[in-house]
């Protein structure tokens, strides 16, 4: 517990288009859950393991704040909380509306906003990088004539790598703008390309305080989506500490005061640099990196630390273990076969979600992917090495 902190007799949460593990970690904990989801989709599952489950419309702010704040004032909610993206903004406002304690709705708008994030990052000369937001592709290429260099072109609001381009000078200006078009990006935003490796941190903030859990290699393919990581980072200790040290900065520049952070750097020539962040717990399995290599529940944590029920993670140096995520990518084709590996006694996990007769595009963002594996080993190179070579017995027949 907290010190400080009087745990509420029956705490509740309002969870927000929340995955069943915040549903079920909250309860575990004996937290009086109500489910909230969208009114325009289907019933999920998870709404018959809350205490109460609620459809309401999550596009409206208004009709939000109007359909939970009866209960609200029937018995108060401590906390509105969501783990999906498109959750996080309504649960931010909603929480702001009713009085509820938690992140800032402009925080949480800083973090969604790239081009905010940046002007932010500016204003505290917090690793300045080089940014426009291109109107067309003439301005575009004026953009890229002003870097002398290569720039990345992406969606200032955009996630899983969706519409992400690089353009490598002034020449490719029109066909990279038309390519970003035609995959659905708007708002777009241009930034001087960064080359480095590209790692992702893991925090866990309380009572403003930040904690850096761990930091991430990451693999990344030609379109930009993520193609696996390793926990822990193998980077130099120096180059490690001076990571934390500016997520650190980063997480107070931005006003977040509590929960989870996923945070994305590129390790430049010139430092480290800031790409984007999330209040949010990190996607691609990291959650179960966590686990598997530290032992860390971050679903529950997020639910109880705030409410003084579970204490906030401590910083450490080492890991116990390391863990591997590696996603599939078979050629493109339709799927003819499959076949898939053993694996029982040990903590690896397969998952597929392509079958016979499905077909497979090219990958272009993260739900293109085919599936996933997921190993621990005793170091980062030999989780890293486990789940390649499994990742090779995992076939995908697509003809190809």
């Amino acid at each position: 517990m907290t010190a400080g902190f009087q745990v509420p007799a029956t705490p509740r949460l309002a969870v927000l288009v929340g995955t069943p593990q915040l549903v079920r970690a909250s309860r575990a904990l004996g937290i009086d859950t109500v489910f909230v989801h969208d009114c325009a989709e289907p019933r999920p599952a998870v709404a018959a393991e809350a205490d109460t489950a609620l459809a309401a419309d999550l596009a409206d702010t208004d009709a939000l704040a109007a359909a939970l704040a009866p209960l609200h004032a029937d018995r108060a909610f401590h906390r509105v909380l969501s783990l999906t993206e498109h959750g996080l903004l309504p649960a931010a406002a909603v929480a702001e509306r009713l009085g509820i304690p938690g992140n800032s709705l402009h925080t949480v708008r800083l973090l969604q906003d790239k081009r905010r994030m940046r002007q932010r990052l500016d204003a505290r000369g917090i690793t300045p990088v080089r940014t426009a937001s291109p109107a067309d592709a003439g301005e575009l290429a004026a953009f890229c004539r002003t870097t002398g260099g290569p720039v990345i072109l992406k969606p200032a609001t955009g996630t899983a790598s969706q519409a992400v381009f690089r353009v490598d000078g002034p020449d490719d200006a029109g066909a990279v703008w038309r390519a970003f078009e035609a995959a659905g990006g708007v708002a777009p935003i241009a930034e001087e390309y960064l080359d480095g490796p590209e790692i992702s941190v893991e925090s866990f903030s309380h009572e403003g305080r930040h904690i850096v859990l761990a930091l991430t290699d990451k693999l990344v393919g030609p379109s930009f989506v993520e193609l696996g990581h390793t926990l822990p980072s193998t980077l130099p200790a120096a180059v490690r500490r001076e990571v934390t040290t500016l997520v650190e900065a980063f997480l107070d520049a931005v006003g977040l005061t509590e929960g989870p952070a996923h945070t994305e750097i590129k390790v430049t020539a010139r430092g480290p640099r800031v790409l984007e962040s999330h209040n949010r717990i990190g996607g691609d399995k990291i959650r179960e990196l966590l686990r598997l290599a530290m032992g860390l529940d971050l679903v529950s944590l997020t639910a109880g630390c705030p409410l003084g029920l579970l204490p906030p993670p401590t910083p450490t140096a080492e890991t116990a273990r390391a863990a591997a995520v590696r996603f599939l990518t078979p050629p493109p084709g339709v799927v003819r076969g499959v076949s898939v590996p053993d694996t029982q006694g040990s903590n690896a996990v397969i998952q597929l979600d392509v079958g016979v007769g499905d077909r497979i595009g090219p990958v272009r963002r993260s739900q293109d992917r085919a599936g996933y594996v997921l190993t621990d080993g005793a170091n980062p190179a030999g989780a890293a090495r486990a789940c390649e070579e499994l990742a090779r017995r995992v076939l995908i027949d697509t003809g190809e």
